[in-house]
C-alpha cells in the first residue's frame, strides 16, 4: 500500500465513528437526549470532575514508574503537565494518535535520547491497553448470559494483543512491525528520526516482571475514571450495580479504541446503549451519560492541557 493511500485512509476513518455519533443521536432524538443532560444535579458532575485530580497523580505516576525503570529521570509535577498536554492532543485525535506528542516533551525534559523516550511511549501504552483488557474481560463475564460470544471476542483480542507484544519484543522482528505503524500512524517529519533510534528503543526496555506494579497502578487510575462516569449515572437517576457498572463500562471504552472515530464517539455510544438495554435503561440515558462523561472525565480536563502546551514549549 503506497504512501497516498495510507494517508488517505487515516484521514477517512474518523468520520465513520463520527457519522455514527450523529445516526445515533438522529435515531435517538436529541430532545431526549438533551433532557437526560439536563436532569443532571450540578453537584454530582462537580464530585465526579474532582476524582480527575487523584486520577491524573495515579495515572501520571504509573508512567513515571516505568520511565525510572528505563533510566529517565522527570520529577512528578513536570511529568503531570506533559501527561495533561498529551490529553489534551489524544482526545481530538483518532485511537488517541495525539497523545504521542509527550515523546517530544520526554525528550526536552529528560535529555535521554529520542529512541528511549519512544520505548517509554509504547511501553506506557501497552500497559494502559492491557489495564483495559482486563477490565473489560471481566465485564464480558458478567454480561454472559445476555452476550454469550463478547468473552470468546475479547479474549482472542488479547491474546492478538499479547502476539504482537511478543513480536515487538524480538529485535528483528519488531522493527518490520514498527515500519508499519510508523507509516501508518505517525507525522512525516517524525519518521525517519525515529527509525535513526531504534537500536536505543530496544536497549531500554525493562523486564517485563518489572511492570507488573505499573499495571496495577493503571487498573486502579482506570477504575477511578469509571467511577467518575458512575457518579455522573446517580445524578442522572441511572440505577446500574456499582461493581457490574465498573466492569461493564470498560468494554465500550475498549470498543472505543477501534481507529475509526474521535474519542471514540460513535462506537462507544452504540456499545453503551446495546450494554446498558440489560438493565432497562433508555438510548437517551445512556448517551446522555456518554456524552456528559467525556466532557467531565476528557474534555475539560483537556483544556489544562492546552494551557500547559502553551506554557511548554518544544
Amino acid at each position: 500500500m503506497n504512501t497516498k493511500k495510507i494517508k488517505y485512509i487515516k484521514n477517512f476513518l474518523p468520520f465513520i465513528g463520527l457519522s455514527l455519533l450523529i445516526y445515533i443521536i438522529y435515531k435517538v432524538g436529541i430532545n431526549k437526549i438533551a433532557t437526560s443532560i439536563a436532569g443532571i444535579n450540578p453537584l454530582y458532575l462537580l464530585f465526579s470532575f474532582l476524582i480527575f485530580i487523584p486520577r491524573i497523580f495515579m495515572s501520571t505516576y504509573k508512567w513515571q514508574v516505568i520511565s525510572k525503570k528505563q533510566g529517565i529521570n522527570v520529577d512528578l509535577i513536570p511529568m503531570i503537565k506533559i501527561n495533561l498536554i498529551g490529553l489534551f492532543y489524544g482526545t481530538i485525535t483518532p485511537l488517541w494518535i495525539g497523545d504521542a506528542i509527550r515523546i517530544f516533551y520526554l525528550k526536552e525534559k529528560s535529555n535521554e535520547s529520542l529512541g528511549k523516550c519512544v520505548s517509554n511511549y509504547t511501553i506506557d501504552q501497552i500497559i494502559t491497553l492491557l489495564s483495559l483488557f482486563i477490565l473489560a474481560m471481566i465485564g464480558s463475564i458478567i454480561v454472559m448470559n445476555s452476550f454469550p460470544y463478547l468473552i470468546l471476542t475479547i479474549f482472542l483480542i488479547f491474546i492478538a494483543l499479547l502476539s504482537t507484544i511478543i513480536i515487538l519484543k524480538n529485535e528483528k522482528r519488531g522493527k518490520k512491525l514498527f515500519n508499519i505503524i510508523y507509516n501508518f500512524f505517525l507525522p512525516d517529519k517524525f519518521k525517519d528520526s525515529i527509525e535513526k533510534y531504534s537500536d536505543e528503543f530496544y536497549k531500554s526496555i525493562p523486564p517485563i516482571e518489572s511492570l507488573l506494579m505499573p499495571l496495577l497502578i493503571e487498573i486502579l487510575s482506570y477504575s477511578l475514571l469509571f467511577i467518575q462516569i458512575y457518579i455522573i449515572a446517580i445524578g442522572m437517576s441511572i440505577h446500574i450495580p456499582f461493581f457490574e457498572f465498573i466492569f461493564i463500562y470498560p468494554i465500550a471504552s475498549l470498543i472505543g479504541q477501534i481507529p475509526i472515530t474521535i474519542s471514540g464517539f460513535g462506537t462507544r455510544e452504540g456499545a453503551l446503549i446495546a450494554l446498558f438495554s440489560i438493565y432497562g435503561i433508555t438510548a437517551g440515558e445512556t448517551v446522555a451519560l456518554s456524552l456528559i462523561g467525556y466532557v467531565i472525565t476528557f474534555l475539560i480536563p483537556s483544556l489544562i492541557g492546552l494551557f500547559f502546551s502553551f506554557k511548554l514549549k518544544l
